[in-house]
């Protein structure tokens, strides 16, 4: 009888070692951060029907490894209104791979508009690396091998926010106003697997110049809605203006607003672009909510500090 009992025991102890293992398999979790959708509202290049070219700086971390690389690689994409840069049918894919228990990404999407021709200054690309990556070694948590729980994600958000903002609010000595590319704005995606369960924040830089409400020169990014003025075409290919709001449908994708008011000589020019960011675990589109919500005079005054 006690012989069986230890054979019982040890059957048991056996399944409990393979029902253990199977957990541990099961916690790595497949992760897709794409852009489905990056509109222009407003060109940076000044003058009516103008089209600009548009490319994307993308750095931080993915899995304990640094990130810096260009989208698209080597070229721009043209973008106006009525052709944006990025559409659902051909969308761009931010980072896509397994994420095991513990490990995160935390990168930084830096978009640069401007008449450059398509061309792309590669000695200004790689001063933008550079500066960027030493920026990012002040952030501790971007350093950290796991972010263990909701509370360590929060306070990497948090860190990596308030680094970025410091850093772009000089961004022009990089980009000078209408010189070539113009830094139009940023935003940090970080996504951590804790226990199986895919965590995530998105951040705008948020307010770098002027002031929150009005028509003010003024430079920021924010999640909030746009005014009436994003064209949309319908199914018979007929253009109008549509209200955005801040998260897309079934809120599975959150909308980052980049906008710089500025003046050019006596003129008044405002740069105006609409980023929508999708994060999927295993396959399933994962829903967001706002966070830290700013109400303002109107609606479209109204902005949130992150998505999660």
């Amino acid at each position: 009888m006690k012989w069986n009992n230890v054979k019982l025991f040890t059957g048991l102890a056996a399944a409990a070692l393979l029902v253990g293992a199977a957990d541990l398999n099961a916690a790595a979790v497949e992760v897709k951060i794409e852009l489905p959708n990056i509109r222009t509202i407003q060109t940076n290049t000044v003058g009516e029907n103008k089209t600009d070219d548009l490319y994307l700086l993308v750095t931080g971390v993915a899995q304990g490894a640094p990130v810096a690389r260009q989208l698209p690689e080597g070229k721009t994409w043209k973008s106006n209104p009525k052709e944006p840069a990025v559409t659902p049918a051909a969308k761009v894919v931010l980072w896509e791979g397994k994420l095991e228990e513990g490990q995160f990404i935390a990168l930084t999407v830096a978009a640069s508009a401007g008449s450059a021709d398509g061309k792309v200054d590669e000695a200004k690309r790689k001063e933008y690396f550079e500066k960027k990556a030493a920026s990012d070694k002040k952030v501790e948590a971007l350093t950290a091998g796991k972010l263990a729980d909701a509370k360590a994600i929060e306070a990497a958000r948090q860190a990596v926010n308030k680094q970025n903002a410091a850093f772009y609010k000089s961004i022009n000595e990089l980009y000078p106003k209408r010189k070539g590319d113009s830094y139009v704005g940023a935003f940090d995606v970080i996504v951590a697997n804790v226990g199986g369960k895919i965590l995530k924040r998105v951040t705008p830089t948020g307010l770098l110049a002027g002031e929150h409400y009005g028509t003010a020169v003024k430079q920021y990014s924010k999640i909030k809605y746009t005014r009436e003025n994003v064209l949309t075409k319908d199914a018979n290919g007929q253009f109008y203006e549509l209200q955005m709001e801040p998260m897309g449908e079934n809120d599975e994708s959150v909308r980052v607003k980049m906008l710089e008011v500025e003046k050019v000589g006596d003129v008044r020019t405002v740069t105006d672009y609409l980023v929508d960011v999708k994060i999927s675990g295993d396959g399933k589109a994962l829903k967001f909510e706002l966070a830290g919500e700013h109400p303002g005079p109107t609606i479209v005054h109204d902005y949130w500090d992150w998505a999660e």
